[in-house]
């Protein structure tokens, strides 16, 4: 097909321009998506009444995407246009359509208008399929409309100028007719094409693999008029569609936020420890309970909440290697009675295995369930498994200390465990460089004292409070933790294994 310039005469669609005392006022409203956690990577939505490029390729969750838009605006009363050239059939993209909760069969042909344009490309390249787009968009009047499988117009070879001057006229069409228009693309990157350079934005859907894991991620290029988030983002595709998860170092380094100090002094709830450290940790503070295997790090963090549950503190453990039964269990043989509190909510136990887990969705699900209830103590039991699911090599610590510093602005006071590599091995230089991202640091490790294996507890940073530097030996009874006298004299570490 021989190219053709593309013009059309935009008169019948010609709009005033704003007057500069009116600029503010005139001011492009935002579409928000309604789609969960793109509205926090877009800077609150998409500018309305403009042109964006939706690429990636098969089965990135393009359509899936723009149409969960579609419908979340359907379902408000807006009307949604969807064009498509070379693509799946309308009566294939209503069936896989019609298994996600959004979907709604009764707003198809009323609220949900589908049209097929291939034919006006076919019959008169890109100058007929601009005029079928502009009368369809007079007759329709849609609030927002979606072209499924854009690329058709690049294969339909047109010279780089005629191009250009389809995107140009289709992009002025739309803020004219103020259509919120989204193009649906199976390419990637962001290259020096008419279709990624005359849109107002672009964003990709794409996969990222690592061994056997495969992830989701979005990116946006480009959003003029917004401030958005910078960097690759994680999504799943679920009975409810799409659900994104912005990356938390993008969400902690926007929002600013300062954590503050406190003077407060909460207990670990273990009597002799509490008088060793001069009353506890800070409120809001956090702290690395370091260990070999079976020293009792666990149990020291539940004696720290079984505390600030009887002080009526909500309270949060966040585990990856015991069920929430194990843990009930485990604190009932050492006299801690954890059941009463999770029957009745106070306590709540978020448990994943370290397996195929989104990070960043386990986040974003610890952090609202501390400002929906509050919690003022938290138990992350294996600061090891979270690490383990960090797919991208080299963010685990940026991850960390992001979400260390989001638990400190909301004045949560946080345990981590960490597992030592052997027993009675000091702690490594990955330790002590972890180490800087909190404030206290309780080494915790097995030693041989006249031939017996016995668990040592001290003290290796106490920020903003004294304390007892003095190694103590430590004892689990089922009347849970004690600490004894003051390590005296040569002791020697259990052999490695």
């Amino acid at each position: 097909m021989a190219a053709v310039p593309v013009r059309v005469d935009m008169t019948t669609f010609s709009a005033a321009s704003p007057s500069p005392d009116n600029a503010l006022s005139a001011r492009i409203p935002l579409l928000q998506t309604g789609v969960p956690g793109f509205d926090q990577i877009l800077g609150g939505g998409f500018p309305s009444h403009s042109l964006y490029l939706l690429q990636g390729l098969a089965g990135s969750g393009k359509t899936t995407l723009a149409c969960q838009i579609g419908y979340h605006h359907a379902h408000q009363g807006k009307k949604v246009l969807i064009l498509t050239l070379i693509a799946e059939t309308h009566g294939k993209m209503l069936n896989h359509l019609s298994s996600f909760s959004f979907f709604d069969e009764q707003l198809v042909g009323d609220r949900i208008v589908f049209i097929g344009a291939y034919p006006d490309l076919l019959k008169g390249g890109l100058r007929q399929l601009l005029k079928s787009i502009a009368a369809t968009l007079g007759e329709q009047r849609p609030d927002i409309m979606i072209i499924d499988g854009f690329r058709t117009v690049r294969d339909a070879k047109p010279t780089d100028v005629a191009l250009s001057e389809f995107m140009l006229s289709l992009n002025s069409l739309v803020s004219t007719m103020r259509c919120t228009t989204f193009l649906l693309s199976p390419t990637e990157g962001n290259v020096a094409d008419s279709e990624n350079t005359l849109v107002d934005g672009l964003i990709e859907l794409s996969q990222y693999e690592h061994g056997l894991n495969l992830i989701r991620e979005i990116k946006v290029f480009k959003l003029r008029g917004s401030k958005h988030l910078l960097g690759r983002h994680v999504f799943e595709v679920g009975a409810d569609g799409i659900a994104i998860y912005p990356r938390l170092e993008a969400v902690s380094t926007s929002t600013g936020a300062m954590p503050g100090v406190s003077r407060q002094r909460l207990g670990f709830g273990i009597e002799g420890w509490d008088r060793l450290t001069h009353g506890g940790v800070a409120k809001g503070s956090t702290t690395a309970l370091l260990g070999n295997p079976g020293v009792g790090k666990t149990l020291m963090g539940m004696h720290f909440i079984y505390d600030g549950l009887k002080r009526g503190e909500p309270c949060l453990v966040v585990g990856f290697y015991e069920s929430p039964e194990a843990l009930l269990e485990k604190a009932r043989s050492v006299g801690l009675d954890f059941r009463t509190y999770y029957d009745s909510g106070a306590l709540q136990v978020i448990w994943n295995p370290p397996l195929e887990i989104l990070v960043d969705s386990l986040a974003h699900t610890m952090l609202r369930n501390v400002e929906a209830r509050q919690v003022s103590r938290l138990l992350v039991d294996g600061v090891d498994g979270l690490r383990e699911i960090v797919m991208h090599p080299g963010r685990s610590r940026s991850f960390l200390a992001a979400l260390v510093n989001e638990l400190r602005c909301r004045n949560v006071t946080t345990f981590f465990t960490q597992e030592l590599a052997y027993f009675g091995q000091a702690p490594g230089d990955g330790e002590i460089a972890a180490s800087m991202l909190f404030e206290n640091i309780i080494l915790m490790r097995y030693v041989d004292a006249n031939g017996i294996n016995r668990r040592q507890i001290g003290v290796l940073k106490l920020r903003e409070n004294g304390y007892d530097a003095a190694n103590h030996i430590l004892l689990i009874s089922d009347q849970g933790m004690s600490i004894e006298e003051a390590v005296a004299g040569p002791v020697h570490l259990t052999p490695t294994l």
